[in-house]
């Protein structure tokens, strides 16, 4: 054996041993990360708005050369941070291409029979929600009353205890009783949740009513959808996904009056009653009602796109965090004092504008992340978050490689931000990231002061949890120097005014020093999340730990 050899050998070992182990990727700690996050520069925020809002993109309606160039926009930005392309595994293209179809009713050719003599009136009584994998659907059988159609034995509350509803038509009440918390409130109110539920339960059909004390019509409901129709994205397998895509079981759907349901069930005010207070059993018929009749639909096709981005991380480079910003808003409508263009520029101008530039904080850090960052501002949001369905469906990296989603959907930047609610961080340990920026920023951490808004539900961090991946929507706070809830009367006249109007324009609503500290703040929740040795844990006793994978 030569011994000078395998000194020398053991000796250079060591050596790249040590070296190794001294080559541990810095970190910010928590005074350097505040302090750099404090280049970010007002007027780049307003510029993106500026942009982004300008009539000139007509309201940034997908499908339309106008929201083109709201992507070409984002893309040249993206290019001009070093962020590489990722609509696609092989790194090709900015753009995750993707179909939206709207489907809309012919109502001439649909019709329900009940019992064989009563035939209810459409549109008076009820209307259809059309089909969107088939273009008509011919359907039977009795119609029972499901209740709320929720199915949650271990919160004591459980619609199809004794009730069968296959092969049946299911009358479901929109929303959820007030036994709930209020993310769960949320899950099991959304409407997708209900028609899963009634699908795998072998329901053929359902309709929706609003609780009787609900004022309002199916005449109203019916006004949108009938214009407007009802949007799905088209997935890869060729069937459609969204919040009312119907399933393998359950065909057709719709709303229906609650005085059309009257006459069906004795004492129904007094019967609902009951049910709603859980004081009683579940509303039955005065009679068995049978049903019959069919649906006719017409579809409309538009392509539209994701456009997403990713920045290359460190050790970790295989495992994301991925942030979202809706870039589509509702394009031309009905004119409001003249002025028909819904320019969208807090909703969801800002929330893009704010993801450019987190990714311009990643992209002058001083040493690149652990993990890669995935930037997507997403499509047809309004449409029913179908954008962000697709591509938490179909990511564009590795299946189970996304560890954290952290979404800016209209930020609200109408006052100094002095507390947050930050939606859903509460289900995981993403909340002990956020106490910690919020901190560090001053910044207190509020509840959800409207959880019957089901705010949590209503953007496109949804569809990620829905696939089992913590993630965070971040909402003002109501705290002003004065009061603890002194934003309330302010946020409630904004959204009135201008929420989803042609007056959410680029104008003096906007503080842009408060775009500064939102974009900071949720920079530093990512950069925290992506830095950490673990990634984000469901709580145990998280209701939507159940959607782990």
């Amino acid at each position: 054996m030569n011994i000078s050899k395998t000194i020398f050998g053991a000796t250079a070992f060591a050596f790249l041993l040590l070296l190794t182990c001294c080559h541990q990727e810095k970190v910010l700690g928590d005074v350097e990360l505040k302090s750099f996050s404090e280049t970010i520069n007002a007027e780049d925020i307003k510029q993106h708005i500026a942009v982004l809002a300008h009539d000139s993109l007509k309201g940034r309606l997908p499908g339309t050369p106008e929201y083109d160039k709201a992507m070409a926009y984002v893309v040249e930005k993206y290019k001009s941070l070093g962020i590489k392309p990722k609509g696609n595994r092989e790194g090709t293209s900015f753009y995750q291409e993707l179909a939206i179809r709207t489907t809309f009713v012919d109502e001439n050719e649909s019709y329900m029979i009940m019992n064989e003599s009563d035939t209810l009136t459409l549109v008076e009584d009820y209307f259809f929600l059309g089909n969107a994998d088939q273009g008509m659907v011919e359907f039977k059988g009795e119609l029972v009353f499901a209740g709320y159609g929720i199915e949650a034995p271990e919160y004591g509350f459980d619609d199809f205890s004794d009730l069968d509803v296959k092969n049946k038509v299911a009358l479901v009440i929109l929303g959820t009783p007030d036994i709930f918390p209020a993310s769960e409130k949320a899950y099991f109110g959304n409407l997708a949740t209900k028609i899963s539920t009634l699908d795998k339960k072998g329901a053929t059909g359902a309709f929706f009513m609003l609780a009787p004390e609900v004022k309002a019509s199916v005449e109203r409901i019916h006004a949108r959808f009938s214009k407007n129709g009802i949007s799905t994205v088209v997935m890869p397998s060729g069937k459609t996904s969204g919040m009312m895509a119907f399933g393998s079981n359950l065909k057709i759907g719709g709303f229906m009056n609650w005085t059309s349901v009257k006459h069906l069930v004795d004492d129904a005010d007094e019967a609902w009653a009951n049910y709603r207070d859980q004081k009683g059993g579940p509303m039955h018929f005065s009679k068995a009602t049978q049903v019959r009749g069919k649906v006719t639909s017409s579809f409309r096709e538009i392509k539209s796109a994701n456009v997403v981005g990713v920045l290359e991380g460190g050790s970790l480079k295989n495992e994301y965090i991925i942030h979202t910003a809706h870039l589509d808003h509702i394009g031309i409508g009905k004119p409001v004092e003249g002025d028909s263009i819904y320019n969208g520029a807090h909703d969801n101008a800002s929330g893009v504008s704010a993801m450019l530039e987190i990714a311009k904080l990643y992209s002058q850090l001083p040493q690149k992340p652990k993990r890669s960052v995935l930037f997507a501002a997403v499509t047809a949001e309004e449409m029913g978050l179908l954008g962000s369905r697709y591509l938490a469906v179909n990511p564009t990296v590795e299946p189970g490689s996304i560890i954290a989603n952290v979404n800016t959907d209209m930020p609200t930047l109408i006052a100094p931000i002095m507390s947050v609610e930050p939606l859903g961080a509460e289900q995981s340990s993403i909340m002990g990231v956020v106490e910690r920026s919020t901190k560090l920023l001053g910044l207190t951490i509020d509840p959800d002061h409207a959880p019957e808004q089901v705010r949590f539900v209503r953007s496109d961090n949804y569809n990620f949890i829905l696939e089992g991946i913590p993630a965070l929507r971040m909402k003002y706070g109501l705290k002003t120097e004065n009061s603890e809830t002194g934003l309330d009367s302010l946020i409630t006249t904004f959204t009135n005014a201008v929420y989803h109007k042609p007056s959410d324009e680029l104008n003096e609503s906007f503080d842009f020093e408060a775009g500064r500290t939102y974009v900071r703040l949720q920079f530093m929740n990512s950069y925290l999340i992506n830095n950490a040795k673990e990634r984000p844990t469901w709580n145990e006793d998280s209701f939507f730990k159940m959607f782990q994978k």
